[in-house]
């Protein structure tokens, strides 16, 4: 739990402590309305909510749970939606970067940064999963937000796509001890990649529309970080290892085998 969430957790614990207090001492006909004036006081009003606190510190973190678990509901519930809203641009765009099966019964779709930690731990097990079903259509959405260097490599990888590369400098990249141009371009060569025709292409107008329009996409369905996955069309945020991705994988076949 970070410090931001927990002072405002605080704030909030505090806010229901005090209306809580008013409510039983302060307010006109309210529970407390025949306690004696000289417990009313701004004074005893704040001294109570503080031992309060004190003597209940558990409400600051549960207030806490709460409004994370609420968040995270909320925008579970805003990328669920988008993913009917927006399918055709989420799962059917033309210049779409497809691995795998181009016709599998399940379209995983994900949203990374190439400098993203949990992004990169994840990648051999996402290939793994791609390898062993055989019947998956993963779409690679580029969406680099952390970095300048996160757009170089995007770039360099739409780039890459354009030679039939995209998926070797892909997965060389997630490798790679560090992201930077030389760490970027040093990946390339070592592909194979036609490094003069990578640089005029990682430059051209069309890579950079489908980033745009990748982060256009992101914006519109509540995606802000990565990894981010839609499996099928049920939304998944962070990290996901080899044994939650293949449930995934079979609640999604499950789901489109019964219609719903």
């Amino acid at each position: 739990m970070t410090p931001t969430r927990i002072a405002l957790a605080v704030g909030l614990a505090g806010l229901a402590a005090v209306a809580l207090v008013y409510w039983f001492v302060l307010a006109p006909g309210g529970a407390g309305g025949d306690i004696p004036s000289q417990v009313r006081s701004r004074q005893d009003v704040e001294q109570i909510v503080r031992n309060y606190l004190l003597e209940n510190p558990e409400v600051i973190f549960e207030a806490a749970r709460r409004m994370e678990q609420k968040e995270k509901d909320q925008r579970q519930t805003r990328m669920a939606e988008g993913a009917t809203k927006h399918a055709a641009d989420l799962f059917n765009r033309a210049d779409a970067i497809v691995v795998g099966n181009p016709k599998g019964d399940v379209t995983i779709v994900e949203f990374f940064d190439y400098r993203c930690g949990p992004c990169r731990r994840l990648m051999p097990e996402l290939a793994q999963l791609v390898k062993l079903d055989g019947n998956i259509r993963l779409i690679m959405k580029e969406f680099p937000i952390l970095s300048r260097e996160s757009e170089l490599a995007a770039r360099a990888a739409l780039a890459a796509n354009k030679q039939g590369k995209y998926w070797d400098f892909h997965l060389a990249m997630m490798k790679a001890e560090e992201v930077t141009p030389d760490s970027i371009m040093a990946t390339a060569r070592g592909v194979g990649i036609d490094m003069a025709r990578l640089n005029t292409d990682m430059a051209s107008p069309q890579v950079a529309d489908v980033i745009a329009r990748n982060h256009e996409l992101a914006e519109k369905l509540g995606v802000d970080a990565t990894p981010t996955f839609y499996i099928g069309d049920t939304p998944h945020s962070g990290a996901m290892p080899l044994s939650e991705l293949k449930l995934a994988v079979a609640d999604a076949r499950k789901k489109a085998a019964s219609g719903k």
